[in-house]
């Protein structure tokens, strides 16, 4: 055994550590003491270098107090498996204070914007202060969780900040033209995208960048710009933008998906849906592009999955796509309107219509546009008093013209102009 003991230590310290050598090495010690802590540890942390997260968990599952010392280490590879409830609890449960553990620290703020606690992400990466950590990159990420949590104007103040005492870079002014997006000042974002182009450009050309991932590298802003047209009322042009970013197959994903998804958006679906159908590829996302998303930007793309195959007729995939929307928008309505028009697609018009019926009945107060649809669903079937049922279940319905109106025009046909003067 001290053999084993002193060929693990010897492995761990190595300047260049073989991280499979090291496993079987704690293999061989575990296989005579099972429970010795030092090779569960060494076994641990050499599986989450090789990125093996769910082998590296499976080493600490069921011995709570090993757990407990690598606490920052599980949370790590929670957070990577995308399982970031258990990641803040286990962040949670180590017991270490604030400003104790830097590494902590800014993965406790990585997950919490994962978790859409965006506030909460921008108040821990305020609090990070070390020497190590480049303050630009904490500037960007602040910024990016105070934008989402609904705070632009500042998020913009700290990557200006940021930029006077650490010069600009291509990252700052990236995200300071997403800032100034989510302010509303479209032409201080394209001067932001534009100094944000050249200084990226400068930056490439001091690192020796190739002009092939130099291109590569540029879609990101154009895509940008292209949004900001859209923002705009430019359609015309952000969907050309939008097209020949596609066209050069971005490496990055996340940015073809986008393009994407933008691109779906502008034609909407009666124009050009087989093209959009191919270029709209990229909007099935893989998991780990999937959770560097925004909560927001997950739920757009969740429905815009769900729309694209209910206007392509692709049942078994808007299907599955459903499954998804419901879980980024549980309790909303649009769920429940996605499968009621893919049940209508289907014929299948009674339980198109209970489904409608059950979810206004479960949510009076928030279900206009499920009610609204359902009353045009049973119109359509010739059920006037289902569509006036329906009408009325609206808050506050007669204070709204065009409902009123519609009621009165229903009363007509029912030969009710005693409900329709009582509406008056």
């Amino acid at each position: 055994m001290e053999d084993l003991f002193s060929k693990l230590q010897e492995l761990t310290e190595a300047g260049d550590p073989d991280y499979e050598s090291i496993i079987s090495t704690a293999d061989q010690i575990l296989a005579k003491e099972a429970e010795d802590e030092d090779a569960i540890k060494c076994k641990f942390v050499a599986l989450l270098n090789l990125k093996k997260f769910s082998q590296a968990l499976d080493t600490v599952k069921d011995k709570p107090k090993v757990a407990k010392g690598l606490s920052f280490e599980r949370a790590y590879a929670l957070y990577r498996l995308n399982q970031h409830a258990d990641a803040l609890e286990a962040l949670e449960a180590s017991g270490t204070k604030a400003g104790e553990h830097v590494g902590m620290a800014l993965l406790r703020a990585q997950v919490l914007y994962r978790l859409g606690k965006y506030k909460e992400s921008s108040e821990v990466y305020a609090s990070i202060e070390d020497e190590e950590t480049d303050p630009g990159e904490l500037a960007v990420n602040r910024s990016a969780a105070l934008c989402s949590a609904g705070d632009p104007s500042l998020g913009e103040q700290v990557l200006r900040g940021a930029a006077t005492m650490l010069g600009d870079n291509a990252d700052m002014s990236y995200n300071r033209a997403c800032a100034l997006i989510e302010k509303g000042d479209m032409s201080g974002a394209l001067k932001a995208l534009d100094d944000a182009e050249s200084l990226y450009r400068k930056e490439c050309q001091e690192q020796a960048v190739g002009d092939e991932e130099l291109e590569d590298g540029l879609i990101v802003y154009n895509v940008q710009r292209g949004y900001v047209m859209q923002r705009m009322g430019q359609g015309e042009g952000a969907q050309g933008v939008y097209e020949e970013a596609l066209k050069k197959k971005p490496t990055d994903q996340e940015v073809a998906a986008v393009a994407s998804n933008n691109l779906f958006a502008l034609r909407g679906k009666d124009t050009s849906l087989f093209d959009s159908a191919k270029k709209a590829k990229a909007l099935n996302l893989d998991e780990q592009v999937e959770d560097k998303l925004t909560v927001q930007q997950r739920r757009v793309f969740a429905l815009n999955r769900c729309l694209l195959n209910l206007y392509t007729n692709k049942t078994k995939e808007c299907h599955q796509a459903l499954s998804k929307l419901e879980k980024e928008l549980e309790g909303s309505e649009l769920p429940s309107l996605v499968r009621a028009a893919l049940l209508a697609r289907e014929k299948k018009m009674e339980e198109c219509t209970a489904l409608l019926q059950k979810h206004a009945e479960a949510n009076p107060k928030t279900a206009l546009l499920v009610k609204l649809t359902l009353a045009q669903l049973q119109l359509s079937q010739g059920d006037r008093e289902g569509a006036i049922a329906a009408l009325e279940s609206v808050e506050g319905a007669y204070k709204q013209g065009g409902i009123v109106g519609s009621l009165v025009k229903l009363y007509e046909g029912v030969k009710d102009t005693t409900g329709g003067e009582a509406d008056l």
